[in-house]
């Protein structure tokens, strides 16, 4: 059998494989550039670079670690836990108890300690309840409610800022369901239509299914759960003055958040409370209480900050400029929040706070721990090149990358 011929190209060559003729064409042009052949710096780990980086390493993570550390332990805080002040404290007698050491928590220095014995928070810390009408600042309701009033001692003077805090454990704010249970247009203010809020991420929250079937207003179960026991200011009782604390938004929240809520648009007949607002609001939205303010409600904003974690603090007054004096301090506080359902624990929480903030070990301790890691590897190093197996070191201009390139070569 004759082979069979080849078919020629479109240009009438017999070969239509034109890849040598192509091939100049396509070459990129013979730079340094081009041909990747420029010169680079690359990192040589030689026994000295070793030990000079962990060197610098110790010694930042180290002098880093010391300084959280010395911050932390210069914070001056108090932790009361108050769970079940209206089960063991005393009613209504006058009578005081002392509180169980195991609720109370608290760091100051030694010296103030021993300087002043009938100072110390363990020791001298007392509760009781009290049963009067308290008017709901952001309702106007008068009630009848449960106060636990706890006394404690501050034995050296808290340098200003001091933040009083409530600290809630077991509370899980990072549910997936929880995290998305609210209508952001309802709380910019917006009449959010009936509709519209029926079946939404609010739900079970959306509509008041007792009869009515009005909009919930604010909506969800985040709302529906915020943390609503109130605390006075904290109270000398040997000056008998106050200390004063602000709990304004924009003081105790960030400026920003007001921009995340507004006055409502809805009418005072087509919304309802929260379930779990009754103690501030309840007959409902009547013509003689106010509605939710949200624009201007601090706590409520920071409620809506979720946490990340089942233990977490949340900021409910300040004061920026003033110290808050050694002495005996009583502070009020109605009592609403039921976290025994849940088996969770409530407390109050006065602190100084340091340029990283409150009082937290572990950021110091962690810089430590790593730093030590650093000297040990440091060490091991010095000895293992320098006197257990010290050996010579090859010339690094001898290596491939710091050779003249072969056009250069050529070139000379």
């Amino acid at each position: 059998m004759a082979p069979r011929r080849r078919r020629g190209g479109r240009d009438g060559s017999q070969d239509g494989n034109s890849s040598e003729t192509d091939a100049p064409k396509n070459r990129p042009p013979n730079t340094a550039f081009r041909q990747q052949r420029m010169r680079a710096w690359q990192c040589v780990l030689t026994p000295k670079l070793i030990v000079s980086i962990f060197t610098v390493l110790a010694a930042i993570y180290l002098g880093f670690g010391a300084y959280l550390t010395y911050l932390a332990f210069t914070v001056r805080d108090i932790s009361i836990d108050y769970t079940d002040c209206l089960r063991d404290a005393p009613k209504g007698n006058g009578t005081k108890a002392s509180i169980p050491p195991d609720n109370v928590k608290s760091h100051f220095s030694s010296s103030a300690l021993a300087a002043h014995p009938n100072l110390d928070p363990k020791k001298m810390s007392t509760w009781h309840v009290e049963e009067r009408n308290v008017t709901f600042e952001w309702s106007g309701v008068t009630a009848p409610r449960n106060i636990c009033v706890i006394s404690f001692p501050i034995p050296e003077e808290l340098p200003a800022p001091v933040s009083f805090y409530y600290h809630l454990d077991n509370f899980y704010q990072n549910h997936r369901r929880y995290v998305n249970s609210f209508n952001a247009k309802q709380l910019l203010g917006d009449a959010v239509s009936k509709d519209v809020i029926d079946g939404s991420t609010c739900k079970p929250l959306d509509l008041d299914t007792l009869g009515s079937g009005k909009v919930i207003y604010p909506c969800g179960v985040v709302a529906n759960s915020m943390f609503n026991d109130t605390f006075s200011n904290p109270y000398n009782e040997q000056n008998s003055t106050d200390y004063v604390m602000s709990n304004k938004a924009g003081d105790i929240s960030w400026e920003g958040l007001k921009d995340l809520y507004g006055p409502t648009t809805y009418s005072r007949n087509d919304i309802v409370p929260p379930p779990n607002w009754e103690a501030a609001w309840p007959n409902g939205y009547t013509n003689d209480t106010k509605l939710p303010d949200l624009k201007n409600w601090a706590d409520f904003q920071n409620w809506m900050m979720l946490a990340a974690s089942p233990d977490f603090h949340k900021l409910v007054r300040k004061n920026d400029h003033e110290a808050m004096k050694a002495g005996n301090y009583r502070i009020e506080i109605v009592d609403n929040f039921n976290t025994t359902v849940y088996n969770g624990h409530k407390s109050i929480v006065l602190t100084t706070i340091t340029a990283m903030g409150a009082r937290n070990i572990w950021p110091g301790i962690i810089f430590l721990i790593v730093g030590g890691i650093c000297l040990i590897l440091d060490v091991y190093f010095v000895l293992s090149f320098f006197i257990w197996k010290p050996r010579k070191l090859g010339d690094p201009s001898y290596l491939s990358w710091n050779q003249p390139s072969a056009a250069q070569a050529g070139s000379t």
